[in-house]
């Protein structure tokens, strides 16, 4: 039996305490213990004589970590720690942390500040948990979000990625700090740090501002726990590929007033293609200092150091036909290269006020320096596989800044009771870049070279004479609130106003800031109705505003930002006591004031005033369903099957023959995933028990940044054998793409960025918990 308790601070101080037990009687076949009853007896009976009742702990966004001592610590039958968390532990869980859960399923996500399950969200959500990190041997951020349903993953072959969902980009938050960049093309820390991967697709502006209608990552980190615990995970296979990790967490005090949890994870190989390499260190650290009872003071440093060749990817026939190169084919010169070391710092101050109010402020400091040399072709491809080829250089220096507060609790108007919050943020992304590029067009050198190993000498480095800083700031204030209409029907109300600046300089020549785009006071509505109308199953609906700047220019200065809505409909289902969730969703996008070519205009626009210009009045839409399954099937089977449709097309543009086009390239209509496995014993047996896995990705065709440059549909299967020798000691070995299937996992134009699917290949991974 579950109980949900309710209560509420009256006028007169008096607190009014519920019990619903209705349709929740049914779920699940935990029994009402005599030392339960009693507990909840004695709380009630206090609460109803009015008195005072100091909670413990909340169960904030990411408790886990933030147990206090011993004799703060609950069980499924012990009083919950606060009020607010009564109805995630009335499901078994306190809270959303994955590790250690050895399931798929989260019963509440953070992401929306106040903890919700998945059902109460009128949006769709997918949460990649630690333990299916841990299954498929997932290292890197890439790996991680292409098992993520509808998300696509387009490499830049130096280290870093695009991500888009539902024909738009993906933008990041950290720990709930929204960040207006960090994700795209930027250089990822290793997974080991992260405790889930929270996404949600469609717009997500009333939290992150400025942003496409693709969605939003939530990066949410390990935390530190009140007990010892290490683990740690060796793996090798193709290509010399190895990673290791190792993760280690406990009190740091006798008090366990302090706590702290400390990774280092490591990467070094090579790929299946020829000359390249790629290293990188991480190391993790998280204090949280737990200053009373209802105070935690959080302190994070993290830092990555990589070394990474340098690869642009294949070309295409002029007619953008395949050239069928063979797989492990190396184009440009073998020196090329990227570094990107970056740390980061970060701070969190929570404090748990009682009647299931707290307050929450984060911060978060991040620095990146990317250094590039490399070659890349910029000619059709001869018979004999010669071209004429660019040498450039870049270096990006990247400091991004945020900070969000947020309050939130509960109140009751007129009998209902009414979850607000309220709160701010702000994000700055200062960048000082440049670029330098040599050509064949100036220098005969470069000239009709063997793509496949140019003579192009290392010391062709053009000088970087021209250097920006480019500063990007927005901040904003927002507030939600959620009305509980009736037991099973729940309103969601909320908005942002939002303040937009970028602006640059040219620091080489010291010239003023050019303030390119400013935007204020920008509202983003948002409206959501969740009816639970069965114990398990629940419908929603939902309506919300974007907006996103843009980086194309008119005569008089950047666009105006893209304006759009988005409409969401779909059902949402939990079975087997909430160890197995259903989603079905549709949705419709449509945007307005998109870039679209100007025609009467000379390319005199942009920084340099050499630069296309482009008129705000294009118009897209994406549209589509959505289909996810994730949990348990069965006692020790696992699942997480997706399938996503998604139709975007543009609907006005300057050149006519594109509309009712696709406008997003390397976006496939139909694209299904799936990954399962299955272990051979219940939980309480630990030795020498057999696991076996298997997933699947099947997509239909795509096109590149070149219309011309296409692939058809294909389908890739991976298998996994694993065997746990004792409670602490596990061994898998992971086959990808078990028919060595020749595919492209990304396309781009008949000069670069089309990279080969990687062909069949081997990874042995041991894993070890103490």
């Amino acid at each position: 039996m579950r109980l949900i308790l309710i209560y509420e601070m009256e006028s007169k101080g008096v607190v009014a305490v519920q019990q619903a037990a209705g349709r929740v009687a049914k779920q699940g076949n935990r029994k009402l213990t005599a030392r339960s009853a009693c507990q909840y007896g004695v709380f009630l009976w206090s609460m109803m004589a009015g008195l005072p009742v100091m909670v413990a702990q909340a169960a904030d966004t990411d408790d886990a970590a933030k147990k206090k001592s011993q004799q703060h610590q609950t069980t499924d039958n012990d009083m919950p720690s606060s009020v607010e968390s009564l109805v995630v532990q009335g499901e078994r869980n306190r809270n959303a942390t994955t590790d250690g859960t050895g399931s798929y399923v989260v019963k509440a996500v953070s992401m929306s500040k106040m903890l919700m399950r998945l059902d109460e969200i009128p949006q769709s959500v997918s949460v990649l948990s630690r333990q299916q990190m841990r299954d498929q041997n997932l290292n890197t951020v890439d790996d991680a979000l292409k098992q993520v349903p509808g998300v696509n993953v387009n490499l830049y072959g130096d280290g870093t990625a695009g991500m888009t969902a539902r024909g738009y980009a993906l933008t990041p938050q950290f720990d709930g700090v929204p960040s207006t960049g960090g994700l795209q093309m930027a250089q990822q820390f290793d997974v080991a740090i992260y405790d889930r991967l929270e996404v949600l697709r469609g717009p997500n502006g009333m939290f992150q501002g400025s942003a496409p209608p693709g969605g939003s990552v939530n990066f949410v980190r390990k935390r530190p726990l009140d007990h010892f615990k290490a683990q740690g995970s060796f793996s090798g296979g193709s290509w010399n590929n190895f990673h290791a990790d190792a993760d280690v967490t406990g009190p740091l005090t006798a008090s366990k007033r302090v706590t702290g949890r400390f990774v280092l994870a490591g990467t070094d190989r090579d790929y299946f293609y020829q000359k390249a390499h790629d290293r990188r260190w991480t190391a993790y650290a998280d204090i949280d200092v737990h200053v009373t009872d209802h105070t935690t003071v959080s302190l994070v440093a993290m830092g990555q150091k990589n070394d990474t060749t340098r690869f642009m990817g294949l070309p295409r026939a002029t007619d953008g036909s395949d050239l069928h190169l063979n797989r492990n084919s190396f184009v440009g010169a073998d020196w090329g290269y990227t570094t990107s070391p970056m740390y980061e710092l970060g701070g969190e101050l929570e404090h748990r006020f009682g009647g299931g109010w707290r307050v929450r402020l984060s911060g978060r400091h991040r620095v990146t320096d990317n250094s590039q040399h490399y070659s890349y072709l910029n000619s059709p491809v001869t018979a004999q596989k010669r071209s004429n080829f660019v040498v450039s250089t870049a270096s990006i220096h990247d400091q991004y800044d945020g900070a969000d507060l947020y309050f939130t609790g509960p109140v009751r108007v007129l009998r209902h009771k009414i979850d607000l919050l309220i709160g701010g943020n702000y994000d700055s992304d200062v960048m000082v870049d440049g670029g330098a590029s040599q050509s064949w067009r100036t220098d005969t050198s470069l000239t009709g070279l063997d793509i496949f190993s140019p003579a192009i000498s290392s010391t062709i480095e053009p000088a970087l004479t021209t250097m920006y800083r480019e500063p990007t700031r927005q901040g904003g204030v927002y507030g939600s609130a959620r009305v509980h209409l009736l037991p099973s029907l729940e309103l969601m109300l909320g908005g942002r106003l939002s303040f937009y600046e970028y602006k640059y300089k040219n620091i080489s020549r010291n010239t003023p800031y050019v303030i390119s785009q400013k935007n204020n006071a920008v509202p983003t509505p948002y409206l959501g109705l969740v009816w639970h109308f069965v114990p398990n199953l629940t419908a929603y609906v939902s309506f919300t505003d974007t907006f996103s700047p843009q980086s194309a220019y008119s005569l008089s200065g950047r666009l105006k930002p893209v304006l759009g809505q988005q409409i969401e409909g779909g059902l949402k289902g939990n079975f087997f006591h909430r160890n197995l969730n259903v989603t079905v969703a549709g949705y419709r996008v449509v945007e307005r004031n998109k870039a679209i070519e100007d025609g009467d205009q000379d390319p005199i626009c942009g920084r340099s005033g050499t630069s296309t210009c482009y008129r705000a009045a294009g118009k897209v839409r994406s549209q589509g369903a959505e289909v996810e399954m994730i949990g348990r099937l069965l006692p020790g089977w696992d699942i997480n099957a997706s399938y996503t449709y998604n139709d975007n097309v543009i609907l006005k543009d300057s050149t006519a023959s594109l509309v009712g086009q696709a406008y997003t390239p390397n976006s496939p209509k139909h694209l299904f995933k799936l990954w399962t496995h299955y272990r051979f014993a219940p939980p309480e047996v630990t030795r020498n028990v057999w696991s076996v896995g298997g997933g699947l990705t099947a997509q239909s065709g795509t096109f590149g940044t070149s219309r011309t440059v296409t692939q058809g549909s294909y389908v890739v299967a991976n298998a996994q054998i694993g065997y746990q020798l004792r409670p602490e000691l596990n061994i898998t070995v992971n086959v990808n793409n078990l028919s060595n299937t020749r595919y492209y996992q990304r396309l781009g134009n008949i000069y670069y960025y089309n990279y080969y699917g990687e062909p069949r290949n081997f990874m042995a991974t041991v894993q070890s918990v103490f």
